[in-house]
């Protein structure tokens, strides 16, 4: 089942993907935190050290933490957020 539903694109995402190496997308509310770092995993060929799951108004956000190996600013260009 796809999870990930978009990235969010705001000023403060940008500057997590750039000082922290962190991503941020709206998933699925059924999703659970397993399945959805796996599915970044292996949609984007990265290695995700820590997630954590926020409930908003407009839905459920995951914030994931890459692995220093990879860096959040290729990813995020490559999937169209630059």
């Amino acid at each position: 089942m796809d999870y990930v539903i978009t990235p969010v694109v705001t000023e403060k995402t940008t500057l997590m993907m750039e000082k922290e190496n962190k991503l941020t997308f709206m998933v699925d509310r059924r999703g659970k935190k397993e399945d959805i770092k796996k599915e970044i995993e292996e949609r984007f060929n990265v290695k995700v050290v820590s997630l954590n799951i926020l409930i908003t108004k407009k839905g459920k956000k995951a914030i994931a933490k890459l692995s220093k190996d990879f860096s959040a600013e290729e990813i995020g260009g490559r999937i169209g957020i630059f």
